[in-house]
């Protein structure tokens, strides 16, 4: 089931097949992915059918589907294709699940051939197959009615950092004989503490271990005929009571139905219109400028990761919102999958680029000198980091079109008036809007004073590019410090991270841009005439991270204190949540994270499941800088 030499923790081994006529089999564990006699029907009967398929699509809300073995995908095509041909045109769907060897596309692609009646959603898929990182994974079909989260880990990591009520189970991972580990006792309580009440649970096996455990964490068991040769299955239906929740200082935002404002005209607002909108939902935008304002309003930019060895909450939250964006992007005019190369400046740079290289996945690689010059242009003497689904972006026609170029109220709000049942918003030129249920500041370094009286501190951190007139030989984008990339005749050269609440201006940003391109590795770079530039602010925490979710309520410290000191947690918090949210904080990166982070937020606004690991979520949490300030108090 494992590669012979298991990767960086950033990533989960591919599972190791053999191929029979009949299919993929798992080297390690011994078994088949899906039946030799017919997987589909197989699919159909045993999860399908027997979970009350397709009748569970007709309801008010979205069904929720959660799986043990995402496998091939099998399951999931099968559910979608049946979900596309049976349900009814209000209905969506989520399907969550988890891989802990997840196979590589091409054997994805290979196992899924035998289903021609498939090919056109399993085409779809495994265009957008996750890569093997570790965590979470969303990807997003027939226009947001159909989306998929799979966690690439083993269950019993994965399972306590999801958070949903599934309205199914399909327990499909390899036979607890040949993968007992899957099976163990602390999976039943998790898959209770994930199940709405009358949650079918439906499986091909009737080992005695896998009946007890059900029954033991609340599930009522029954034998049913099995599929072909296989005399029988298992059937549950979930009859007990979830256990209750423990108080998190990091709780996800309170669902909410009522309307909702939206502050900001960046790629952050657009995303968030987006998310909405694919639950059939729209919100009032807020910015002064309209969109592609602000830090979004660069000409040009590169989309590229953040780069971090660490197999850490953050660090993978991260990494999978750089999937999702390119991902997301590559449908829209306004972003061009270039690739971009990572410059080392030294030997150890060199190095930790190399280690990057072998930690992260196939979309990443390490070239030495001579590749990185022939590549780019660039290299020096110690070679670059290629990012293959990096590129380049256009933000003044991929933000509206993010958008669907959705109204704005071109207009600055100077502040934010709690009222009852929410919040009224007031316009600097004195006209108030709202009541709103919810408020989101998504507008960057512009919002910073209406951030302040919320208890969060933004750092400002200044930005310019400009483009000259060039002759040098840059084949694709660049980025060392500073960043370089070809715009027709013309070359742009930016740079970022200057901690100040202003941009160097005039002659004094042309100098700077114009030393950054001397100090490339193997430039320098030749710059003549400067043609034109641009410069802005963007907003940044002092801990480098973004943020995402509810604004930390009133009485949040007087009763997290004691916790924080290292006292027992409290019983319960009884604090209202204030209906004031945040994504924000991105620095340079908002492209890069800001599609996710607001389709995390948005899934919780929905009570959805969310798209990222639970302990990912708190790492971003505003709350998360009260927290600190308490324990270090």
């Amino acid at each position: 089931m494992t590669e012979a030499n298991d990767p960086h923790p950033l990533k989960r081994p591919h599972a190791v097949l053999d191929w029979a006529e009949t299919g993929p089999v798992a080297v390690d564990a011994g078994d088949v992915y899906f039946s030799a006699e017919d997987g589909l029907a197989e699919t159909r009967s045993v999860f399908l059918q027997a979970a009350g398929f397709p009748e569970r699509f007709r309801t008010d809300r979205p069904t929720i589907v959660a799986e043990l073995g995402f496998g091939t995908g099998l399951n999931f095509l099968a559910l979608w294709d049946q979900f596309v041909k049976t349900a009814p045109e209000h209905a969506r769907l989520h399907f969550v699940s988890v891989e802990g060897f997840p196979l590589r596309k091409s054997d994805a692609e290979r196992a899924l051939s035998a289903f021609p009646e498939l090919q056109t959603l399993s085409t779809q898929l495994t265009a957008v197959w996750p890569s093997p990182h570790t965590g979470a994974h969303r990807r997003v079909f027939e226009n947001g009615r159909v989306m998929l989260t799979v966690f690439h880990d083993l269950a019993e990591t994965a399972l306590p950092n999801m958070a949903f009520e599934a309205d199914a189970w399909f327990l499909d991972g390899f036979a607890p004989a040949k993968n007992p580990d899957m099976w163990a006792t602390d999976l039943f309580s998790e898959l209770a503490r994930l199940s709405a009440k009358g949650a079918p649970a439906v499986t091909f096996t009737v080992a005695g271990a896998v009946r007890r455990g059900l029954a033991a964490a609340g599930f009522s068991v029954e034998k049913k005929p099995g599929f072909g040769r296989k005399r029988e299955r298992l059937e549950a239906i979930f009859t007990g009571a979830q256990p209750a929740r423990a108080p998190t200082p990091f709780p996800d935002p309170a669902p909410i139905d009522g309307p909702i404002a939206v502050i900001g005209g960046g790629v952050a607002a657009a995303s968030l219109v987006k998310a909405f909108r694919y639950r059939g939902r729209t919100v009032d935008v807020f910015a002064h400028g309209g969109w592609a304002s602000g830090a979004s309003g660069a000409p040009r930019g590169l989309l590229t990761p953040r780069l971090e060895l660490s197999d850490r909450p953050h660090n993978r939250a991260l990494l999978a919102a750089f999937d999702y964006a390119r991902v997301m992007f590559g449908a829209f005019e306004g972003f061009e999958a270039t690739g971009v190369a990572r410059l080392a400046k030294d030997e150890a740079g060199a190095a930790r680029l190399a280690q990057l290289a072998a930690a992260l996945d196939d979309e990443f690689s390490f070239l030495d000198a001579d590749a990185a010059q022939q590549r780019c242009g660039l290299g020096g003497q110690q070679g670059a980091l290629w990012m293959h689904g990096a590129g380049q972006i256009q933000p003044e026609t991929l933000v509206p079109a993010l958008a669907d170029d959705a109204e704005v109220f071109d207009t600055r709000i100077a502040a934010l008036d709690p009222v009852a049942g929410g919040w009224r918003l007031q316009a600097e030129s004195g006209q108030a809007f709202g009541p709103y249920a919810g408020v989101i500041l998504a507008g960057g370094w512009d919002q910073h004073a209406l951030l302040s009286a919320t208890g969060l501190k933004l750092e400002p951190s200044a930005g310019q590019l400009a483009l000259f007139e060039s002759d040098f030989d840059l084949r694709a984008p660049a980025a060392w410090g500073g960043y370089a990339a070809r715009l027709g005749e013309a070359l742009m050269v930016g740079a970022t991270h200057v901690k100040r609440a202003e941009p160097e201006a005039g002659g004094e940003a042309e100098a700077a841009l114009r030393a950054l391109a001397q100090d490339a590795p193997g430039g320098p770079v030749t710059l003549r005439a400067r043609l034109s530039g641009w410069s802005g602010v963007r907003a940044a925490v002092a801990d480098r991270l973004p943020l995402v979710g509810a604004a930390a309520p009133k009485g949040f410290e007087e009763v997290w204190r004691g916790h924080a000191k290292g006292g027992p947690a409290p019983a319960h918090t009884d604090l209202n949540p204030s209906g004031l949210m945040v994504l924000g904080g991105f620095g340079a990166r908002g492209f890069a994270h800001a599609p996710l982070l607001a389709e995390a937020l948005v899934s919780a606004l929905c009570n959805e499941p969310a798209p990222m690991e639970r302990a990912g979520l708190a790492s971003l949490h505003p709350a998360r800088l009260s927290w600190r300030a308490l324990r270090r108090g």
